[in-house]
């Protein structure tokens, strides 16, 4: 007589726990990958901004090489020691100066805009700390016209410095490496009973003013400008 063969089920149990399982899975996965996302959001979004930052670039422009300064003497005297320089801020350019008097010029520093790559000087602007030697009381501003930045001073000296005029011209002339752009004059600064003998200090061609130097003692006794090249990246 044939025994028939009872077949062996799988028990409930072990079907409960795989079909737990099975639910539970997906749902580890999908955390696993938000968190993943999670962190790699902030590095994409860096690579996003440096990548931004490098096709700016790439579109081109006009860019001032500030790290690359040379100095042009104004004139004076030859007393007094040197006193800190007076600089614009890393891609800014002098649109005008003050000077604080007293029977002397004691200080002088800069008004700086930042310069945008299409070559307008930007309403951003900053103050540049003060060169030469604290005292007098009237201060005198001198500023170019919209559009136009320093790119020399002339005047008087002698002793020290009786007078200052800046000039100015738009960027888009003197980035062309020009000799002679067009000069726009500012107003004159003047010390009380001025003297001295004409002199004048003009920047190399394709560069701007970017800072003012000077020796002093009891008063300014000498002054330099500062200047910057500028570039076009195409």
């Amino acid at each position: 007589m044939a025994i028939a063969k009872r077949s062996q089920g799988i028990p409930t149990g072990n079907i409960r726990r795989q079909r737990g399982s099975a639910r539970v899975l997906p749902v580890f996965a999908i955390l696993f990958a938000l968190a993943l996302a999670a962190l790699a959001a902030p590095q994409d979004h860096d690579r996003d901004r440096d990548h931004d930052r490098d096709r700016d670039h790439d579109r081109g422009g006009i860019h001032v090489r500030s790290r690359e300064r040379v100095a042009r003497d104004f004139g004076g005297g030859s007393g007094g020691r040197p006193s800190p320089d007076a600089l614009c801020e890393p891609g800014f350019v002098a649109v005008g100066f003050h000077v604080q008097t007293g029977e002397f010029f004691n200080q002088a520093w800069l008004d700086c805009a930042r310069l945008r790559p299409d070559g307008d000087a930007g309403d951003e602007r900053r103050i540049t700390e003060r060169t030469g030697t604290p005292g007098g009381r009237p201060v005198y501003d001198a500023r170019c016209s919209n559009g136009r930045v320093l790119r020399g001073l002339r005047g008087r000296t002698g002793a020290s410095i009786d007078e200052a005029i800046g000039e100015c011209s738009d960027v888009r002339e003197v980035v062309e490496g020009r000799d002679h752009p067009r000069v726009e004059m500012t107003e004159s600064i003047t010390r009380p009973h001025p003297g001295g003998r004409p002199v004048e200090a003009h920047c190399p061609p394709g560069a701007v003013v970017t800072g003012l130097r000077s020796r002093s003692g009891e008063y300014m006794d000498h002054l330099w400008i500062v200047c910057s090249e500028l570039e076009r990246n195409y």
